[in-house]
C-alpha cells in the first residue's frame, strides 16, 4: 500500500505557504503617483515622489492614512499673504470699530438731545457765513481799490507818462489778495457742506444710539 499525505498536512502545507507570501495584517502599503501619472503602491515611497499626496494602506488594503502633498514655494508664499491679508483686515475691523465706538461716547456725552445737536451745528454755520460775508466785503474793498489805481495809471499813460513801477506793483498785490480772499471763500464754503453733512450723519447715529 503506497503512503499518500493526509487531508491534514496537504492543508496545513498550504497554510504555511500562504503566509509566507502575504504581508502581515499589521503590514502597510503606500501609494503614489509616478511622473506620468499612473497610481502606484508599494512597501515605501520613492525619493523622488516623497513630496507628493501619499495614501498609507493597511495589509488588507484599507486606507488609514492620506498625507497631503508639499506645498511648493510659491504656494506658501501666497498663503503667507493670504494670513497677512486676513490678519490686516481684521486689525482695521477692530479698528474702526473701537473709533465708531469712541465717537459714539463723545457724541453721547456733547448732546442730550436732538436740539442740542441741531443748535450747535446752526451756530456753527451761522460762524462760518459770517466770515464768508467778511471776505466778501474785503474783496469789494480791493475792487474799489484796484480800479482807483488802474484808472491813476490809464491817466498818466493818456499824458504820455510812464506808471511808476510802485503803483504798478500796487495793482498786482491788489489783484493778488483778490485771488487769495476769493479762493478763501470757496473753501469755507466748501467747509459749510462739510460740516452740515457731518452733522446729518451726527444726527442720524444719534438717533440710533438713543432708539437702541
Amino acid at each position: 500500500m503506497t503512503n499518500s499525505p493526509s487531508r491534514h498536512a496537504i492543508g496545513l502545507a498550504a497554510a504555511l505557504l500562504l503566509a509566507a507570501i502575504a504581508p502581515p495584517a499589521h503590514a502597510k502599503i503606500v501609494c503614489w503617483k509616478n511622473k506620468e501619472g499612473v497610481r502606484e503602491c508599494g512597501n515605501a515611497v520613492p525619493p523622488e515622489y516623497a513630496q507628493q499626496s501619499v495614501e498609507r494602506k493597511s495589509g488588507m488594503g484599507v486606507t488609514v492614512e492620506k498625507t497631503e502633498r508639499a506645498l511648493t514655494a510659491e504656494e506658501l508664499a501666497r498663503e503667507r499673504e493670504e494670513r497677512e491679508r486676513r490678519r490686516a483686515e481684521e486689525e482695521e475691523r477692530k479698528r474702526l470699530a473701537a473709533e465708531q465706538a469712541r465717537k459714539d461716547r463723545v457724541l453721547l456725552q456733547t448732546f442730550s438731545t436732538e436740539e442740542d445737536l441741531m443748535l450747535t451745528r446752526d451756530g456753527k454755520v451761522a460762524a462760518i457765513d459770517s466770515r464768508i460775508r467778511h471776505s466778501e466785503q474785503l474783496v469789494v474793498k480791493f475792487r474799489e481799490n484796484v480800479e482807483q489805481m488802474q484808472g491813476e495809471a490809464a491817466a498818466l499813460e493818456r499824458s504820455g507818462k510812464k506808471v511808476p513801477p510802485k503803483l504798478a506793483q500796487q495793482i498786482v498785490d491788489a489783484q493778488s489778495q483778490i485771488d487769495k480772499t476769493e479762493q478763501e471763500i470757496e473753501r469755507r464754503k466748501h467747509e459749510r457742506v462739510l460740516l452740515r453733512e457731518q452733522f446729518e450723519a451726527d444726527l442720524a447715529r444719534f438717533r440710533e444710539l438713543k432708539g437702541g
